[in-house]
């Protein structure tokens, strides 16, 4: 979304940076801009509501009750115009035919309630009628609106809470702001980490980074949590992008008045989960990126334990998930026979979780709240009321928090409860957005991190909670499918192709597959030109594996001998009849016994 100063919107997006503004009848928007679509242009009014529907908004008009209007404009290859909003009134009371298919940099000025239109630093037009509401107040909804978006660019976007002379919009239209300018009231530059917020230049410690589709209410109770974070808030802003939810989601932005900064991200269709998490932190301008899932409740001193992990300058990949907690925090439609089972059992004993989860099993799926809210951000009723996630463990006892020896140390990189800073991740390019669904867009992410010199670090201070729900079918499927992408994408790649033993019915574990990769890696450094018949036939047969999942939800064994087999079974034999000899690969020779049985 955000290129430098830049934002790129494609006709189904907008921001929501700030709910309301302080400032009203006397402000300037400037801006820069370059459209892709034509617009309506309407008939000057100061009354009537022309502006439902089908407009194209760059900026759009925020809703105020009567007395008083939020200003909105919208741009088109053809024009500009600019409108007023309230109760049965949104008409447009500046209309300017102009070509905007070419970058053109526009001044909207408001003194005193009446508009005046400046494009490349000239007036050229001002209202026609006076307004009729008492207060006019400036919106900074970017990107569209219910009744109409944008398609375009828009770059070094600033809101003024001054009416700017024409001498005054020529001497800066060219030129970067650096916060610090005397009026100056919203702009944004992420990529040098400026922020200007309600007239004040802000500098965060940290940018959460919080996508969501379909996580409605578990998302709100999330970002309750944030809000009793032992944290200064003014240092922390949260990104919360709506990935195209078709659910209550959108009403959550109404429900929140946190302390922190809080930017809303509507995407009007799903991008993906890479894909969102991408344009999140295009849009950050804080030290530290802090991903959370939608579903997580972090424990209140979540944020600091991570920002003071990245004080150092060290790069970085810190995280909890792999002891995160499990809990229930909703009855609903969708649980599993297992889920029902677990959550039954979790709250057997509950004071207020027991009926309501009973009514449940007794078949009532009317979506009901299951602890109130003194209870469900007390880390201490949480642990007590929660399972801890044990999937991990086997790993951190074996290798401990700094995973040594630990060849898959990126899989540490799990986007419920992660850290970095902002510039390691934007040295890393971002998630790969080629992997769409569920699964592997983190851990190739982290992939990509250890390649580059990152430090793994699990931190058991780092507490969340997983809101437990009903789970897609789907998950499956997808993770297969960007599974085989990333084999796609390192072919040579000996330590992703391992993967592959996990999806066989006596799948390896995490510390086997690093076994095996140990001996494999240690034999090519000591003998870098032996065993060459040996390799060959360990990375032909787990791309064949990894063929077979193409056509197939695992890997349908056994494989079929390849044709080049026969002439090379002899070589293949001595080779692993000389390591056996070597007698210190032991588990590069069990690697070799347990493949060569896929095989009729």
């Amino acid at each position: 979304m955000y290129e430098g100063s830049t934002l790129h919107f494609d006709g189904s997006e907008w921001i929501k940076f700030q709910r309301t503004c302080e400032i009203s009848n006397t402000f300037t928007y400037e801006f820069w801009v370059k459209a892709e679509e034509e617009q309506i242009l309407d008939e000057e009014r100061n009354t009537g509501t022309d502006g439902i529907g089908g407009r194209k908004f760059l900026v759009g008009p925020d809703f105020h009750p009567v007395g008083a209007a939020g200003c909105g404009i919208s741009v088109g290859t053809n024009g500009i115009s600019v409108f007023e909003h309230c109760v049965n009134h949104l008409p447009a009371r500046l209309v300017f035919a102009h070509d905007f298919s070419e970058w053109q940099h526009v001044a909207v000025v408001c003194d005193n309630k009446k508009l005046r239109l400046y494009i490349n630093g000239i007036g050229l037009k001002g209202e026609s009628k006076a307004t009729n509401v008492e207060r006019i107040i400036p919106s900074l909804g970017l990107g569209g609106h219910m009744y109409g978006t944008f398609k375009g660019q828009v770059r070094e976007f600033r809101l003024w809470s001054t009416a700017r002379s024409e001498k005054e919009i020529r001497a800066c239209m060219f030129s970067k702001l650096d916060g610090e300018e005397a009026g100056l009231y919203f702009y944004r530059d992420p990529s040098r980490g400026i922020s200007v917020i309600s007239g004040i230049k802000r500098t965060f410690a940290a940018s959460v980074i919080m996508p969501s589709y379909n996580r409605c209410p578990l998302n709100y109770f999330s970002l309750l949590s944030l809000e009793r974070q032992q944290f200064p808030l003014q240092q922390l802003e949260v990104i919360f992008l709506d990935d195209g939810s078709t659910d209550q989601t959108p009403v959550v932005y109404y429900s929140v008045y946190p302390e922190y900064s809080f930017i809303y991200v509507q995407q009007l269709k799903s991008r993906g989960r890479s894909k969102i998490r991408n344009i999140g932190t295009s849009i950050a301008v804080g030290h530290t990126l802090l991903f959370v899932d939608a579903e997580m409740i972090c424990g209140p001193d979540f944020v600091m334990n991570h920002v003071n992990h990245h004080q150092s300058g060290e790069n970085k990949v810190v995280s909890g998930a792999m002891r995160s907690r499990l809990l229930y925090t909703m009855t609903g439609p969708g649980y599993s026979s297992g889920q029902k089972a677990a959550i039954s059992s979790l709250y057997a004993a509950h004071p207020i979780a027991a009926p309501i989860v009973e009514r449940l099993i007794q078949g009532d799926e009317t979506p009901v709240q299951l602890l109130p809210f003194e209870m469900m951000f007390d880390p201490g009723h949480l642990n007590q009321w929660s399972n801890q996630n044990e999937f991990f463990e086997n790993i951190l006892q074996t290798y401990g928090s700094r995973f040594k020896l630990f060849q898959y140390a990126w899989i540490n990189l799990i986007t419920n409860n992660v850290s970095m800073t902002k510039r390691f991740y934007d040295e890393l390019g971002g998630f790969d957005e080629y992997l769409e669904g569920f699964g592997w867009e983190d851990w190739e992410l982290g992939y990509r991190a250890a390649r580059n010199g990152a430090i793994f670090i699990h931190d058991d201070a780092l507490v969340n909670y997983h809101q437990e729900h009903p789970v897609s079918s789907n998950n499956h499927i997808d993770a297969r499918w960007n599974f085989i992408k990333l084999c796609e994408k390192y072919p040579h790649e000996i330590e992703i192709k391992l993967f592959v033993l996990t999806m066989v019915p006596d799948f390896v574990t995490l510390p086997g597959l690093n076994d095996y990769l140990l001996d494999y890696n240690n034999i090519r450094a000591i003998y870098k030109n032996r065993f060459q018949s040996l390799h060959h036939y360990l990375n032909q047969t787990f791309d064949l594996m990894i063929a077979s999942l193409r056509y197939n939800n695992s890997v349908a064994l056994p494989l079929a001998r390849p044709a080049s087999w026969y002439e090379e079974e002899k070589a293949v034999n001595e080779d692993i009849a000389a390591v056996k000899e070597l007698g210190v690969f032991p588990k590069l020779v069990e690697l070799y016994e347990r493949v060569s049985k896929y095989y009729y």
